[in-house]
Formats: C-alpha cells, structure tokens, sequence
C-alpha cells in the first residue's frame, strides 16, 4: 500500500476514532448531568405566615424573582405551573414549570418548607434531583427572611390540582442543557449558615435585589451590557448599566420613572418584550432607588 495512502487512511481512522469518544463522553456527560440526585442535609427553614410575612413573599415572587413569567401560562392558574414541548430538528424535549400553589397531589403541598427553600436556593427538589432551568443561581443570596416570606406566600396560595409531565429530553437535548445551552446549572452549593440580607437602602442593597431579578442574565456579569447567549441573531444588545453607558446622564427619580413607565429620560420607549419594566416597575422606591445607586457605584466600563 502507498505509504501517503496508508498515513491518511491512519489519520482519517484516527480522527473518526477520536469523534466517536468525543461523542460518547458527551452522552454521558449529557445523562450524568440531567436531573442529578445529590445527597445533602436540608438546611432548616420555617415558613414565615405572618401578614407581612406573606406581603413580603408575594413582594418577591410578583416584583423581583420573575416566578409569574414561567410558573403562570398566560391562560391559566396563577403559579399553577404549565407544560411546553420543545422540537427544534433532532432536539426533542418537554419542559415543565411546576405547579407552585400548595395542592397535595400536583403542587408543593406534600413538600416541607425547608424543601422548598432548598429548591428556590439549591436548585434541587423534594426528593434531591436537580432542577431544569431553575434561576437558582441567582436565588441562591436569597436571606433566610426572605426565602421563609416566600414560601409563606406560596402556601397561602388557592391550591389548583394541575398534574404535569415530568421534564424531560432525547439525548441531544439533555446534552445541550449539560453544556449551559439554556443556561447556567441551577444547581448550587449547599447552604449550611444562617443567610443575611444587606442594609436596604444601600447599594450593596441594590446588588442583593439586582442578583434576585437576574440583571447580569441579560445585562452581562460586570452590568455594561451587550448580547445575550440566548438571544437571536437579531436580536439588539442589552445595554450598558454601569456609568459608562446611557445611565450615566440619569438621576434617580428618571431610573424609577423608567422603570414604572418604560420611557427612559431620553424619551426612548423599552421594549417589554425584552425589559420586563412592567414587572419590576412593581419594585418599591427605596428598591429602585438602591439599585441606581448601587449601578451608579459600579466603574464606567465601555459596552460590551
């Protein structure tokens, strides 16, 4: 055999050889990672029913988590969670928002409270499973406070039987989920200690609420904007948050009125399909302001 044939035939065999472990180990990686069981204490939380306990969690979930955007179907129960099936050519999945409202038998009414705690910071449910497009990540500083006013809220809630499919995916679906296609892995460290929020007002404040309503997911972890992972080709960049961008000629009393308007001082209209204005706008002043001082604490960085 030609020894230029014989080399290429070696190399061609060796790179298929090498495509074939490579795809092996994705597939492995992509099962090892869905839906993981981890074995780990649940850390002691106790439902806060107190009036303004439950005004605070209904603060949190309706203003600064996003629970509504995925929980609630547009033509559905409040927080009685929904169902979508995903087809996207050889990526087949079905992604479920859980049902949030305490029913027994569909919802979170045969979960403990320190369970759903777990859940909304740790990214893993009753049982110990890892969650499926879960924001954890960013409830994860939640305080205990204020974990244990949304659970109270979420149990004061009208229980709705709404029974679900379970999330799951073909192969090429879970191995993008592994990969962070759809976002970073909800699940997080375990929490062993007593958690704290800042002083509210302040702007280390502001980052405790812009870290709850997930900024930096569309804004960029340094907050100086530019395109986001998930969205389309075509799709604008996000803007630059930091003093370096547009916020840097606004006051405060502009930041709040664009948020409860969607108008920005320079008279540019937000698009809501892409700035959620109308569900932070139901921040209180003392939040917004503390998230305006907190950005304009940030270094003036050029946008992204």
């Amino acid at each position: 055999m030609n020894k230029v044939v014989k080399w290429v035939l070696i190399v061609v065999g060796s790179l298929l050889l090498l495509l074939v472990i490579a795809a092996g180990a994705l597939a492995v990686y992509g099962q090892t990672k869905f839906k993981p069981t981890v074995q780990r204490p649940v850390y002691p939380i106790q439902a806060d029913t107190s009036s303004a306990g439950i005004a605070r969690g209904k603060y949190i979930v309706n203003s600064l988590g996003g629970c509504v955007d995925c929980h609630s179907p547009q033509s559905g129960e409040f927080l009685a969670g929904h169902s979508e099936e995903l087809a996207l050519g050889a990526l087949k999945a079905t992604l479920t928002f859980p049902n949030l409202t305490p029913d027994p038998a569909s919802g979170l009414g045969s979960w403990s409270d320190a369970e759903i705690a777990r859940a909304i910071r740790e990214g893993l449910d009753k049982d110990g499973r890892g969650l499926i497009i879960m924001p954890a990540f960013n409830y994860h500083v939640m305080s205990d406070a204020d974990v244990a006013a949304v659970v109270g809220y979420l149990r004061s809630l009208q229980p709705v039987q709404n029974t679900l499919p379970a999330t799951t995916g073909n192969l090429p679906a879970k191995i993008l989920l592994a990969l962070g296609a759809y976002g970073p892995n909800p699940l997080g460290n375990p929490i062993t200690t007593a958690q704290n929020a800042p002083e509210p007002g302040t702007p280390e404040y502001g980052l405790y609420i812009t870290t709850l309503a997930g900024c930096h997911d569309c804004h960029g972890a340094n907050y100086a904007g530019g395109k986001r992972p998930d969205a389309p080709p075509d799709a604008p960049h996000s803007p630059n948050l930091t003093p370096g961008g547009e916020l840097a000629g606004w006051n405060e009393a502009g930041f709040i009125t664009a948020m409860r308007t969607g108008l920005t001082p320079s008279g540019k209209a937000l698009d809501p399909s892409m700035m959620p204005w109308k569900v932070y706008g139901g921040m209180s002043d003392q939040d917004l302001a503390a998230i305006f001082s907190y950005l304009k604490s940030l270094d003036a960085l050029p946008n992204n």
